[in-house]
């Protein structure tokens, strides 16, 4: 172990004295290129400042023999830099006196290739002026430009810094001055203009082709010093707002000539004709406008031709243009076939890859490709939205302007609209979807009768497309269904408050459109999948439909009972002439009201939602007339106790004519034989009272032991007779 140690560090010694010596012959070489690197640069310093401050260079570049020392300078500092490198790699702790003097070679060399790029810049102005004489406008432009690229970069202090302003402003000058030339010949080889007269318009697109070399040098140096876009700046707002936009609305006449070494393109419109081009002529004139263009302005050195350059400032506002004024505007109606749409798809295809032929947009990202590849789903979409649209504004009109019958079953044996008597042996049928569901006899708003006939009639022609579109129309639809019964409560406030004969049309129109949506059933009309779907994402809508319908009817039958109670309840007390025709005056105004309903909803409600409607104020009138008997138990006259008989008994007759048909009445309201018992009792002498409440079933049933006796007393002077009967009603 020993013996390899002693080796190993008689190794590691002889490493070490071999990188020392090799430290100590690059020293000298070191602090020598420093000396003469620093003494080249005050040198070219020297010549920048005089060159560009003082105007009179003491030294000229080739005088101070430039090229040879800068290159021999570079050379050797190559050199050494791949054997600081070796020593670096090899020393393991840093000599400070080796490191320091390699940073400030670093420094040196860093200023003295700073030097080296403004002392050489009056060089490049001066070739590119000579370049730019000689139409070699690219290499001329190009230099400029890379120079004052390299100076912003740069930064002098004292005179260095007031030289290198100077060269900065000269270079900036001389490529300003280049710019404004190359702009003037490009205004002589391109210019447009618009002629106006009374019924046309033409737009003049001239072209000189006298000189095609010199053509192709000015694009190449606008398009190589990214000036093209600037120049075209003027052109693409002529382009899109004037040429493209009458290109689409007008027919036009296209024709060129040539004048004077050009070659122009003119493009006549006739604001006078009425007719609206089609999109086999709007495309195929803007193919020739395209292809004008294209054809005499050529290619660029990297593979990009004018209409790709002319693209990028016009591309998002000609598809918005074409998409907006061209396609959507004319588009076939919603009752075009897809033949007319597949046709337009043919136009449409062979516009758009003359587009991407032309390098105007990339094949994945042109916005007209959704137009191609989803025909149907344009047109369905079209569909919809007029769909809405017109649903929209149908449901501005008037809830009563126009009003037709809906449903064919007058009467149904029971309160369900479901016919359950049709399958007394089996329930279950009853509730297959395949079955029809029966729509009560009612008037509905023409208006939702049409609304219905146009969903039925997109859900048949969805049939025709793939599901996804299907799918689309029932969340329309779903939405229409939400549309109505949110916009019709707020925009016919008033009236769905005070209006009878609107507020029974909603509710019919509510029921109906709920009853409609169920379908006819679906499944026997439409496939398993879309009669499933609407099955499902309907049934909350139908339900809020008829909740709401139901609610507005509700909410004013309520505000009228309670009309009709508060008129009975403010009759004074006790019984006198007076309480009776004040009694008398609110009987008939509670009456007139239902006899007012009776004209606005008999034979507009479903005969049974009528029913109960009325039986509804029916009841409470006669539950406060009932109230208003028992509220008193004071004696009253003969007289007064006959009045009350007879208006009892008038009240049922005229409650009853409420109905044309004949109803069991005291099967629609609970207490109507208690009420047509009371004119009975009234008129009865004191034993048929007795008889009455010992022999009468329905008495018995609907009376109160307590209620009789009341209307003993009420009937009855207080003596031993009329104690006696109290005593036996017991």
């Amino acid at each position: 172990m020993s013996s390899i140690s002693s080796a190993l560090h008689e190794a590691d010694k002889a490493i070490k004295e071999n990188v020392k010596k090799q430290r100590e012959e690059i020293m000298p070489i070191l602090k020598d290129l420093i000396e003469r690197v620093q003494l080249f640069s005050w040198a070219l310093q020297q010549n920048f400042i005089d060159t560009f401050c003082n105007f009179t260079p003491t030294k000229s570049l080739e005088e101070l023999n430039y090229k040879n020392r800068k290159s021999n300078i570079l050379a050797d500092y190559n050199k050494l830099l791949e054997d600081v490198k070796l020593v670096y790699e090899k020393s393991e702790t840093l000599n400070e006196e080796f490191s320091s003097s390699v940073k400030k070679l670093e420094n040196a060399m860093k200023v003295f290739n700073n030097l080296c790029i403004v002392v050489e810049g009056k060089q490049i102005l001066d070739k590119a002026s000579h370049e730019f004489g000689r139409y070699n406008y690219i290499d001329a432009m190009v230099s400029v430009k890379d120079l004052r690229k390299q100076l912003a970069s740069l930064k002098f202090e004292g005179n260095a810094g007031k030289a290198l302003s100077k060269l900065n402003d000269q270079a900036e000058n001389q490529l300003a001055m280049y710019a404004a030339q190359l702009s003037i010949e490009w205004e002589d080889i391109f210019n447009w203009e618009e002629k106006k007269s009374i019924y046309h318009l033409t737009y003049s697109l001239s072209i000189q082709q006298s000189d095609p070399i010199l053509i192709q040098n000015v694009l190449k140096s606008l398009y190589a010093t990214e000036r093209l876009n600037a120049e075209l700046g003027v052109f693409s707002h002529f382009f899109i707002d004037k040429l493209l936009h009458n290109v689409i609305r007008h027919n036009c006449n296209i024709y060129t000539e040539d004048y004077l070494g050009a070659l122009v393109f003119n493009i006549k419109i006739d604001l006078n004709d009425p007719n609206k081009p089609n999109f086999q002529t709007i495309f195929n004139n803007l193919t020739a406008v395209f292809e004008f263009l294209q054809s005499t302005l050529g290619h660029f050195e990297d593979g990009k031709n004018f209409v790709q350059v002319f693209a990028e400032s016009i591309r998002y506002k000609f598809f918005n243009k074409i998409i907006k004024d061209c396609i959507r505007n004319n588009l076939p109606s919603c009752d075009s076939s897809y033949e007319n749409y597949k046709n337009i798809v043919i136009e449409l295809e062979s516009f758009n890859k003359f587009l991407i032929d032309l390098k105007f947009v990339e094949a994945n990202e042109s916005p007209l490709n959704k137009y191609i590849e989803n025909t149907e789903c344009v047109l369905y979409r079209k569909k919809c939205d007029k769909l809405l649209s017109d649903v929209r504004n149908m449901l501005g009109e008037s809830l009563s302007f126009g009003t037709i019958t809906a449903g064919n079953i007058s009467d149904i044996p029971n309160d369900s609209v479901l016919d359950s008597s049709n399958c007394p042996n089996n329930k279950d049928s009853l509730w297959e979807l395949n079955n029809p569901i029966f729509l009560s006899k009612c008037k509905i708003s023409r208006n939702v009768e049409k609304i219905m006939s146009m969903l039925i009639e997109h859900l048949e022609e969805s049939t025709k497309l793939p599901e996804e579109y299907s799918r689309q129309l029932v969340m329309y639809i779903r939405d229409i269904a939400i549309m109505y019964q949110c916009l019709i409560p707020k925009k016919f406030k008033v009236n769905l408050e005070c209006c009878p004969l609107d507020i029974a049309l909603f509710f019919n129109n509510c029921f109906y459109l709920a009853h409609s949506l169920i379908g006819p059933p679906w499944k026997n009309i439409l496939p398993s999948f879309l009669a499933d779907l609407l099955t499902t994402v309907l049934l909350e809508c139908i339900q809020d439909l008829r909740v709401v319908g139901l609610e507005k009817i509700s909410i004013y039958l309520q505000t009228q009972r309670n009309v009709i109670v508060r008129k009975i309840e403010e009759t004074e007390l006790p019984w006198t002439h007076d309480s009776y025709q004040t009694f008398d005056a609110a009987i008939k105004s509670s009456l007139s009201l239902m006899e007012d309903l009776k004209t606005s909803w008999f034979n507009v409600l479903p005969i049974r939602m009528y029913e109960l409607s009325m039986c509804t104020l029916a009841q409470a009138l006669c539950q406060a007339m009932l109230d208003r008997i028992f509220a008193d138990s004071k004696p009253i006259s003969e007289e007064l106790v006959y009045m009350l008989a007879v208006r009892f008994e008038d009240t049922m007759a005229e409650i009853t004519s409420l109905f044309d048909e004949e109803v069991e009445l005291d099967n629609k309201i609970n207490i109507w034989v208690k009420f047509s018992k009371m004119p009975q009792i009234l008129k009865a002498q004191l034993l048929e009272i007795t008889d009455l409440w010992r022999n009468d079933k329905l008495l018995l049933q609907c009376y109160a032991c307590e209620e009789i006796r009341q209307i003993v007393k009420l009937r009855f002077p207080d003596d031993k007779y009329r104690l006696k009967i109290l005593i036996e009603i017991q």
